[in-house]
Parts: C-alpha cells; structure tokens; sequence
C-alpha cells in the first residue's frame, strides 16, 4: 500500500526546484496512475528518473543550449575531473617516495624528469584551482548577504562536516605513522594497510563532497560572461596540466618498472591484495583515476571550447 510518506519519498528522488513547479501534479499523476499501490518496478523507475533530473540540473549533462550554461557546466567537469586527480596525486606522491634510492643511477634522468613535471603540474593545476576560487568568492559572499544562506546551507553543512572527519582521520593515521617503522609502513603492517585504505575512502568521500559542495554553491550565484570566460580560461589550463601529469605518471611507472621493479614490488599498498613489480595495486588505483579525471576533464574542455565559439558568433 502507498502512504503519503512513500509518496513523499519518490518525490524527495527529484530536486528542490523540480518538486517546487511540479510536485503537486506528479502526486496527482501518481495517484490516477497507480491508485493505493505502486510497485516496486514503478518505484525504481521513478528513483532512477529524479537522479537523473538531479544531475541534469547541475549542467554537467545534457546540451547546453547557451554560451553561458556551456562555459559554466565545462568549467565544472573540469573540476569534477581535477577532483579525481587530486586523490590520483596523493596516491602517486606517498608510493613514489625515495624512488631514486632504489633506482640504478645511470636510469634516474627519465623518471627523475617525469617526477619534475607531475609537481610542478600538479602544483601549477593547485594554484589556478585556488585563484578560480578567490576569483568567485566575492559573489559567494553577494550571495549570503543577500540572505542565500539558506539555499547552500545544507552542501555547506555537509562538506564542512565530511572535510573535518577525513582531516582528522588523516592527522591519527600520520600520528600513529610516526611509531612505526619504515618495514611497518610498507606493507609489514597488515592492520596499519587497512587502516590507510580506509583513510584513503574516507579522503575521496571528503573530495567528492567538497567538490559537490562547490558545484551546489556556485549554481546559486550569478557570473557574468566576462568572469565565465576567466573561468573557462582557467579549466582549459588545468585540463593540458592534468594531461602533462598523466604522461609524466606513465613515463616514471615505465621507466622504474624496467630499472628498479623491486620498488614497486615493495611499494606502499603491495601486499594487501596482490603484488607485483610491474603493476602494484597503488598505481593501477591512481592511473585509472587519472584516466576517468583526464576524460572527464575533456569532455568539460571539449564543453567549454563551445561556449567560446558560441560566445564569438554572438
């Protein structure tokens, strides 16, 4: 039998604005369709259409039909795909540590350049992200003195909230870091291993969120298109660093796994499911991670670059 919390329920599948215009129809709709019971096929049905409405109203599917939805949703599957990245980095960072130790030295010039470059990348890509926010935070702060609050409260409660618990998580897991030693912290340790899979869970959850959370927020705010072209600017910027990143990534893991493929046996993450000198489990994670956000990100591009276009004929 559907009760109206069912009924409540279905609707709570679609956004806000949606449930706004046409909640009340969809009610009736659902009761001259289905009467006093709905399936649990219809209920599915219906699940799968809300989320979908929910990720289409984030612009990020479906055509844009204007310029302006065009820069603004590329720029934000940029974002979504430099998000990934960031968990990819972290990953290749801590298993790349004293890589030269172990290296031969007549072999360290192409791995030792390809590492140069996935820094300086990445830290180039970190710097642009931060100063695409600075350069939206002064409508962010419009936006709550103008009594927003209440439309980002809740993505902004949440990511503060998921944040907060990854940082803390990550301080213990350094703290009891520092009381083992260098065997313990390589795979010597099985407990400390799944304490620092869990930790990594627990940091793409708060990347996820934090990205959500500023997808939520800036969906709320007016740009105009002199400041949505910056942005684009910034994206396509950030997309050509994350692609020197992924060539850098590939060179080193080739290069180290025909000079010195007992580092990555012995790498960080090896063991606790499989190990291997060619393909640990750490890298795989970050490589395909870096894959999904590269192609993410040139779909954002790709995006973005139609915007401009239409931006030039009008």
């Amino acid at each position: 039998m559907r009760t109206p919390r069912t009924g409540e329920r279905l609707l709570r599948w679609y956004p806000p604005s949606w449930r706004a215009r046409y909640g009340e129809g969809f009610a009736a709709l659902l009761d001259d369709t289905y009467g006093q019971h709905i399936s649990r096929r219809a209920q599915i049905s219906i699940a799968r259409a809300g989320l979908t409405e929910r990720v289409r109203e984030t612009g990020l599917v479906g055509v844009a039909t204007s310029a302006d939805g065009r820069l603004r949703s590329g720029s934000q599957l940029v974002l979504c795909g430099w998000s990934l990245f960031m968990v990819a980095g972290a990953i290749f960072a801590k298993f790349t540590e004293h890589w030269g130790v172990a290296t031969p030295v007549a072999h360290r010039t192409l791995p030792r350049i390809s590492d140069v470059a996935v820094q300086w990348a990445g830290g180039v890509g970190m710097v642009l992200v931060l100063l695409a926010g600075v350069f939206v935070l002064p409508a962010v702060i419009a936006l709550l003195r103008d009594g927003g609050w209440s439309r980002v409260r809740r993505p902004i409660v949440r990511g503060v909230t998921v944040v907060s618990t990854a940082l803390l998580l990550t301080s213990a897991v350094a703290v009891w870091a520092r009381f083992l030693n260098s065997h313990q912290r390589n795979g010597g340790s099985v407990a400390y291993e799944v304490v620092v899979l869990l930790c990594a869970l627990v940091l793409v959850a708060a990347v996820i969120t934090a990205t959500s959370t500023a997808i939520s927020v800036t969906r709320q705010i007016d740009l105009s298109r002199k400041a949505l072209l910056v942005l684009s600017s910034t994206a396509l910027a950030v997309t050509v660093l994350m692609a020197i990143v992924t060539a850098g990534t590939v060179a080193w893991w080739a290069s180290e796994s025909m000079y010195a493929p007992a580092f990555l046996r012995h790498g960080i993450g090896s063991g606790l499911f499989l190990t291997s000198s060619t393909l640990p489990p750490a890298l795989i994670a970050a490589g395909l991670l870096m894959i999904l956000g590269l192609v993410t990100a040139l779909a954002g591009a790709r995006r973005a670059t139609k915007g401009f276009r239409a931006n030039t004929a009008s």
